[in-house]
């Protein structure tokens, strides 16, 4: 398995480098590479996806286990290690992509659901963890290495500095664990801070019930736009959700929402209630033809 040594020599003998901007800082300690492949409980056959495969390292203590490794990486230069490396390898498929770009519908139709086991680029982790749940239908679980203060904020308590956005999208959709912390020496090159892996859980049946997810996120970010409005302020500008402020207003009286509260106050069963109103109430066009149907729930 790959050490820190062995690291320099492949960037070496490759003429590269890594890249601070892309967040490449590659695990090589071996206690915590087979910490990580136990607390996802990684088993023979089972197919797994890494999404920042970098050198190898979390790949090769993966297939190890037996483990069919599904591999992206994006980086040229480490896609051309990774292919050396794994050549005579009937565990690993490498998959030279941006993670960002790829279409996991396709891998998810190839081998089922998708199992994420990886350690995200820094610079990228946030956006990634937005796109697993704009897709959370294609994926199982996910087990990531990220920041720490990353980490932290999925599980903030409402109404802290922490608690944002992907707080409540998780809080609805997901069961999130925090599992272990990894010191910055665990790395080549050694960030400035401290990982954090994380575990969550996509169920069948998801913690909150919300009928239109997308609605929701919508919902969601607009009120977390301006963190220090009320939420009569921060969805006056009503293009971001796509309905009426009348509506809006309506919705919450319904759902028991108060306007002049602050969004990082609510909870994500109330952020739900919020969007299951206004997704119950009649929309722009349908109110003006006089019909009043129901709101249609848009597909996730």
């Amino acid at each position: 398995m790959s050490t820190a040594t062995e690291i320099k020599r492949i960037f070496r003998n490759h003429g590269l480098a890594p890249k601070k901007w892309m967040g490449q800082n590659l695990l090589v300690d071996r206690m915590y590479l087979h910490k990580i492949v136990q607390s996802a409980e990684i088993r023979s056959g089972e197919p797994v996806v890494e999404v920042g495969a970098g050198l190898g390292v979390l790949t090769e203590a993966m297939a190890s286990q037996g483990a069919e490794v599904w591999a992206l990486e994006v980086d040229s230069g480490f896609f051309q290690v990774l292919e050396e490396k794994f050549s005579g390898s009937n565990h690993v498929n490498l998959i030279h992509a941006d993670a960002l770009k790829f279409d996991f519908g396709q891998l998810f139709r190839r081998i089922g659901k998708l199992r994420i086991v990886a350690n995200l680029p820094y610079n990228i982790s946030s956006r990634l963890i937005f796109m697993f749940l704009e897709n959370r239908e294609l994926f199982s679980s996910l087990h990531i290495l990220l920041q720490k203060e990353v980490a932290e904020r999925l599980l903030a308590e409402s109404g802290t500095k922490d608690y944002g956005i992907l707080t409540v999208l998780l809080g609805v959709s997901a069961k999130v664990e925090i599992l272990f912390d990894i010191p910055p020496s665990a790395f080549f090159p050694s960030p400035d801070i401290v990982s954090t892996l994380v575990a969550v859980q996509f169920p069948d049946i998801p913690p909150v019930s919300v009928q239109d997810a997308r609605l929701l996120t919508r919902l969601v970010k607009a009120s977390f736009a301006s963190r220090r409005k009320t939420l009569r302020n921060a969805l006056r500008n009503t293009s971001a959700i796509g309905v009426s402020f009348d509506l809006i207003r309506n919705a919450a009286e319904h759902a028991g929402v108060d306007l002049m509260r602050r969004g990082e106050t609510l909870s994500p069963a109330e952020f739900a209630r919020f969007a299951d109103a206004l997704n119950a109430v009649p929309n722009e066009t349908e109110r003006a033809r006089g019909q009043g149907a129901p709101r249609s729930t848009l597909k996730t």
